[in-house]
């Protein structure tokens, strides 16, 4: 394989790689990308005892 044909594979890869993270996303996964990223409260978090930790 030349390097000429390895570049014109990447090149494929790379644009089938661009459409599946560029297009649009199914509603369930937007659904839970939009939801709160933090699990858990102020009022439920662990307090460290020393507090130089």
């Amino acid at each position: 394989m030349t390097l000429e044909e390895k570049i014109k594979k990447a090149e494929e890869k790379a644009k089938e790689s661009i459409v599946q993270i560029f297009n649009e996303k199914p509603d369930e996964i937007k659904k839970e990308l939009e939801k709160e990223r933090i699990l858990g409260n102020p009022e439920n978090l662990i307090k460290p005892d020393n507090e130089n930790e």
